[in-house]
């Protein structure tokens, strides 16, 4: 099954296209780096975030006969 493209992927791709049509690279190139650099650090933050999740703990025989008193 196929990944679904996100907006950003779309946006790179475009972005490659353009620098492939145009005749000064560099502004092209420019943005293809901060939009790069931009993925980079969303994805990381959303990193952090999963990881600061605390694992739930299971009930254990004790926990369960005081909830249920």
């Amino acid at each position: 099954m196929a990944k679904k493209q996100e907006a950003v992927d779309n946006l790179l791709d475009a972005l490659v296209w353009m620098r492939r049509k145009a005749k000064r690279h560099e502004p092209v190139d420019a943005l293809i780096d901060a939009l790069v650099r931009m993925r980079r650090k969303a994805k990381k933050k959303v990193a952090k975030k999963v990881a600061k999740k605390k694992p739930v703990k299971k009930k254990t025989r004790k926990r369960r006969r005081a909830a249920a008193q």
